[in-house]
């Protein structure tokens, strides 16, 4: 992963590594919206899947959202870290990003809470041993959708 000066336009740290963004809102428990170097993204939280809230939704997805409503609020500034093992952007042209908070890693976190599963494209990515021990521990404690939902 390269490391890029913060000092540097947001926009351009946001596509080739590390970058500061600050928070527009919380879209769902899986994507948020953030300005970044005076530009307006959606980012997808790399590794992570959680239920739908549009669309007629699914069990857990207001809870994922509420969840992720809860670590994060609008101005809050995030790192957004690249995985270059991951493609930039997705189909929807949403940057696809760790997001990070307070030294948090929240996609990790909300596995951890059990409101996402872990979700792995090909290839793997960075993450994805940590993440899924979280996920172990969430199903294992109970917590979550696994608790509200009987599960993933």
């Amino acid at each position: 992963m390269t490391v890029v000066d913060e000092r540097r336009s947001g926009a351009a740290a946001a596509v080739t590594g590390k970058a500061v963004a600050v928070v527009d809102h919380v879209a769902d428990g899986d994507t948020i919206q953030v300005e970044i170097g005076g530009r307006e993204e959606y980012v997808r939280f790399i590794g992570i899947d959680t239920p739908e809230v549009y669309g007629g939704g699914e069990c857990g997805g207001t809870e994922a959202s509420t969840s992720m409503k809860r670590m994060l609020k609008p101005s809050d500034r995030v790192r957004l870290v690249r995985d270059r093992g991951q493609d930039g952007r997705d189909q929807y042209g949403r940057l696809l990003r760790y997001v990070e908070f307070e030294g948090r890693d929240l996609g990790r976190e909300q596995v951890r809470k059990g409101w996402a599963s872990v979700y792995v494209f090909d290839p793997p990515f960075n993450r994805v041993r940590p993440y899924r021990r979280a996920a172990s521990r969430a199903r294992n404690g109970n917590r979550g959708v696994w608790r509200e939902c009987g599960g993933f």
